[in-house]
């Protein structure tokens, strides 16, 4: 491994530690959440970093920081946590892959908006989805009631969809900042 190998190794390491942390604060608190309403920029340095990076960093801080979100906060670590770590790596995922597409024709995604637009509402719906058979599955572990959440089940995927327009709306002029500034000079 080169000198310059390892040092965008070291750098991609460090920046996925740093959005990993950033997402478990921004979940912590700047979150407004009911049993079926849920708004909260935790899923902005998911994003970030599939966008800059690629989908495997953006499942990882997704994965990490869901996990220690799931450890640190009321839950705890519990049989179902698997369960609900998974759906935020989807989201990176997601939006790494369309990154990634759009870094092979030549254009990365922050420059066409209407694509990012739609791979980021696309990873919300699919999260959304995840999370909802999350639930269910929970449901049968624990033998509860799944119908419960049925009625609440629009206005969970709505919430998301708008989620992932406003978080796109600041990712898109934050990354094309991040690459004016050099912050993210080993990205890509």
């Amino acid at each position: 491994m080169t000198t310059a190998q390892r040092r965008k190794t070291a750098y991609t390491i460090c920046m996925v530690a740093l959005l990993t942390a950033m997402m478990v604060l921004l979940k912590r608190t700047i979150a407004i959440e009911t049993p079926y309403f849920k708004f909260s920029f935790a899923s902005l340095p998911i994003v970030l970093a599939a966008m800059l990076f690629g989908p495997v960093e953006g499942m990882l801080v997704g994965l990490l920081g869901e996990l220690v979100a799931q450890i640190t906060g009321p839950y705890g670590l519990a049989p179902t946590t698997v369960l609900y770590v998974v759906p935020a790596a989807i989201r990176g995922m997601v939006v790494g892959c369309g990154a990634l597409w759009c870094r092979r024709t030549g254009k990365r995604l922050e420059s066409r908006p209407v694509t990012c637009y739609a791979v980021c509402i696309a990873g919300a719906i699919l999260t959304t989805a995840g999370n909802t058979v999350s639930i269910w599955l929970e449901s049968l572990m624990y033998h509860t009631s799944f119908a419960a959440y049925l009625p609440g089940l629009p206005l969970r995927f709505t919430t998301g969809i708008a989620t992932a327009v406003g978080i796109t709306t600041v990712c898109i002029p934050l990354v094309h900042a991040l690459r004016r500034s050099g912050v993210v000079r080993y990205a890509d």
